[in-house]
């Protein structure tokens, strides 16, 4: 049972229908509250941990049977409300039947992870925050919040509003029910193998 909209629109919107004609579309903009906001770069360290879920839940299901999990795609959440989260995945029986040009539907499951932008301020983090709740109203079933700095997942489902659980790194991430047997690590998103190699030289010797 998703929670309740609780969001107020502000006087002027668009509507997902209305950004999906829109240059900002194809432009790293999102729809939030029917207000187009333009989505932050995210860096190396950012992407790394959002690369090692994507990477472990394709060696988990190499042909998507049960279902497809895709990077930066915009996600239609409701009339006014078009995200891009970090990863998305739908389940088989609710993903796209055929290929779309568009936003996806609602996604069964998301991953956001906090960078150093979203971290940087109380105001930029209560809005990261936002976006969780924004997910949780709309019915999205599994969400998790991937915090780099605290080496931390905060695991959120649509039908309470704080965490079901929060994560460290002794700890293992699981698909539940949306993708079931998957588990990883989570200091797995948080090793980075490579420390000790040599990167100052870029010619081969």
């Amino acid at each position: 049972m998703a929670l309740p909209l609780k969001a107020t629109l502000p006087p002027q919107t668009i509507t997902a229908e209305e950004f999906e004609t829109r240059p900002e579309f194809w432009e790293g903009y999102e729809l939030i509250d029917g207000r187009l906001v333009k989505k932050p770069m995210p860096g190396y360290e950012h992407n790394w941990a959002a690369n090692k879920i994507n990477l472990s839940i394709a060696a988990f299901d190499p042909k998507m049977k049960l279902g497809t999990m895709l990077p930066e795609t915009l996600s239609r959440l409701g009339p006014y409300n078009v995200p891009q989260p970090d990863l998305a995945y739908w389940k088989a029986a609710n993903r796209p039947k055929k290929l779309i040009k568009g936003a996806g539907p609602l996604p069964d499951l998301v991953v956001e992870v906090l960078s150093p932008h979203d971290l940087e301020t109380k105001k930029r983090l209560s809005e990261a925050y936002d976006k969780i709740k924004r997910y949780q109203e709309a019915g999205v079933g599994l969400i998790w919040l991937v915090n780099p700095k605290s080496q931390t997942v905060e695991v959120y489902n649509s039908s309470q509003p704080q965490p079901m659980k929060i994560l460290t790194i002794t700890d293992q991430l699981d698909g539940a029910d949306v993708i079931p047997g998957f588990e990883l690590a989570i200091k797995e998103l948080f090793e980075y193998p490579f420390e000790d190699n040599d990167t100052d030289s870029s010619i081969a010797k």
